[in-house]
């Protein structure tokens, strides 16, 4: 089972802007899934975002950051790191097992450019590739 060990996790604090209440409520729901995800929900057009990540995928809250439309869908986003937080996702408390084939967002790691890249697959995915 992927799990964060003896590695501390990275927690990102991520702050979107969708295009309507509806499109928010959808991206929260979606993303809401994610095996780094501790909580995600929405207000009106906003969304609000806590992941923990293994730190190498940090690279990955970035991205969805910089890329905010591309990535989860949002008109734009803000990622904001903390230090000393012990927010735990369920990648992060062991409880993630490699068995889906599409990420729980709906994500296709092996139609992903990142995948084999920067990307070693969804932890929650026959495609994670660990360490």
């Amino acid at each position: 089972m992927p799990t964060a060990g003896d590695a501390k996790p990275l927690v990102g604090l991520l702050l979107g802007e969708a295009p309507t209440p509806e499109k928010a409520a959808t991206i929260a729901g979606r993303y809401g899934a994610c095996p780094y995800c501790v909580s995600y929900t929405c207000a009106g057009c906003t969304t609000v975002g806590v992941f923990s990540v293994p730190a190498d995928r940090r690279w990955w809250l970035e991205w969805a950051a910089a890329e905010p439309k591309h990535t989860l869908g949002l008109t734009r986003a803000e990622l904001f790191l903390a230090e000393d937080v012990p927010a735990r996702s369920a990648w992060s408390r062991g409880e993630t097992e490699p068995l889906l084939q599409r990420a729980p967002c709906g994500a296709v790691c092996l139609e992903c450019p990142k995948y084999h890249g920067d990307c070693k697959g969804c932890p929650a995915t026959r495609y994670y590739l660990p360490g």
